[in-house]
């Protein structure tokens, strides 16, 4: 067939056909490289903090067995959303103005979640102490250290921490287990990290939704380098994704269009599934193979569409709408 592509799409089939299955992106989603997933200028929905009082609570520590503690410091945080979420910090801060300056510290970081992250939260644990970080996901909770969480503040390193470990608390319980996900799992062809790597079911949902929530609320935040290796490389994870935060990012801006779509399976032998979410006027679905040739093409409706694909060659093609910039990677 005759070519016939926008600009958009003639830079990312370049990059593509370069791009081999390859080992882990990184040793870990955080500490490990020097992304700034969440930047300061993303919209902020903390309120305010009020102290609660002093009450007696568990507070698991991995630096010691002790789980009780007696006058711990209660904070609440409330949010522009609607969420309010206590912060439970030991009282071996000593004060109230200390420890609130570590609850403070937090607020704006549970601020800048997606809502799913903060509507599946319980409480916050803050321990005085240097230690890594950690999730207890059937109590919906995480567990921070004050001067760990000075060392990533410095390093610009916290708003990554509080969202890695909010995807533990928040919904991991709920999916990790789901066909979706252990498909999506599956069907990809290695881990964006290492660390995803090494523990598959504790860590890998977690490592992966910091990269797959930037690249779909935030286009181009992240290298074409990074985002071109995650469509080749987790396209499946990436879908999984999508049908989280694309539901749960209203207090956040995003960057993508309005018009978006999910494609499944990935890979495919015969057909693919197109989820529109959105129609404007006459558009088409458009399936372009690594030529930038176009090898099919169907008259989009909202919701379901369906492309016959089994007459095609095996090898990577891209689908894309008609007035949409936004792109998908195909394998068949």
């Amino acid at each position: 067939m005759k070519r016939s592509i926008p600009n958009f799409l003639i830079l990312a089939i370049l990059l593509v056909t370069e791009i081999q299955a390859q080992s882990p992106l990184f040793p870990n989603s955080v500490v490990s490289n020097d992304i700034d997933f969440i930047v300061e200028t993303d919209p902020d929905v903390f309120m305010e903090l009020s102290f609660i009082g002093l009450d007696d609570k568990e507070m698991p520590d991995s630096q010691s067995d002790v789980l009780f503690d007696k006058d711990t410091f209660i904070f609440e945080a409330s949010f522009s959303t609607g969420e309010l979420i206590e912060i439970w910090c030991h009282s071996s801060f000593g004060t109230q103005e200390l420890a609130e300056e570590y609850a403070e510290k937090l607020g704006p970081r549970l601020g800048k979640l997606p809502s799913i992250h903060r509507e599946n939260l319980d409480h916050v644990v803050i321990h005085n102490g240097n230690a890594t970080a950690f999730a207890e996901e059937q109590a919906n909770f995480f567990v921070l250290y004050s001067e760990n969480m000075d060392d990533r503040i410095s390093t610009n390193d916290l708003e990554e921490t509080v969202f890695h470990e909010s995807v533990h608390a928040s919904y991991q319980l709920m999916y990790v287990a789901t066909p979706e996900w252990l498909n999506a799992q599956l069907m990809d062809v290695t881990f964006v990290t290492e660390y995803a790597q090494n523990f598959p079911e504790r860590e890998d949902m977690a490592e992966s939704a910091l990269f797959a929530y930037t690249f779909i609320t935030h286009p181009g935040r992240l290298s074409e380098d990074v985002e071109n290796w995650l469509m080749e490389n987790i396209p499946n994870r990436i879908e999984f994704f999508r049908g989280i935060y694309q539901s749960t990012t209203s207090t956040l801006d995003s960057e993508a269009d309005e018009i978006d779509f999910n494609v499944f399976p990935n890979p495919t032998s015969n057909k693919v599934s197109v989820i529109v979410n959105a129609t404007d006027g006459d558009e088409f679905i458009k399936v372009v193979n690594t030529s930038g040739d176009l090898v099919k093409q169907i008259k989009m409706v909202h919701g379901l569409n369906t492309i016959e694909l089994g007459e095609l060659s095996n090898g990577v093609y891209f689908i894309y709408l008609s007035e949409s910039e936004q792109v998908r990677i195909i394998k068949i």
